[in-house]
């Protein structure tokens, strides 16, 4: 064995091209899931639809830095995080909130304490510990193809 060397191909760019790609897949997955999983299991009576309807992707995965960024969530529902949180409303301008009753009257109060119904935080909490194996299921698939 003296006298006889063995050289290694370096695939350094492409083991962290296809490493992105899975990782990005990954994430695009796991919000992908996260989003239907809100949609379908949470408790808040669903009477117009569009809180259900705002759930989504807000921005998909992308490299950013030496990491994998993407954004999913609520846009453009003003009462989202209210039902995710709970809280107090009290009104801004004027004296009282009319709160609309079951036989067609209105109450005046002066404020309505909404219970929190948790729907985005349950499903990041049951898909985000899936988000490695995603990654690794991605990035063993990318490694089967030729570089």
């Amino acid at each position: 064995m003296a006298g006889k060397s063995k050289s290694l191909k370096w695939n350094g760019k492409a083991v962290t091209r296809k490493m992105r790609a899975a990782q990005i897949e990954g994430v695009n997955a796991t919000m992908g899931a996260s989003v239907a999983e809100a949609k379908r299991t949470h408790d808040w009576q669903n009477r117009t639809g569009v809180l259900e309807g705002g759930v989504d992707i807000a921005d998909y995965a992308r490299a950013e830095g030496s990491g994998v960024r993407g954004t999913w969530g609520v846009r453009d529902v003003v009462y989202a995080r209210i039902q995710e949180e709970g809280g107090t409303i009290r009104p801004k301008k004027a004296k009282a909130l009319a709160v609309p009753l079951p036989d067609g009257g209105v109450a005046l109060v002066q404020s309505v304490t909404i219970p929190a119904r948790p729907y985005l935080r349950p499903a990041a909490d049951t898909h985000y510990p899936k988000l490695a194996k995603r990654i690794r299921t991605a990035y063993e698939r990318k490694s089967k193809k030729p570089t």
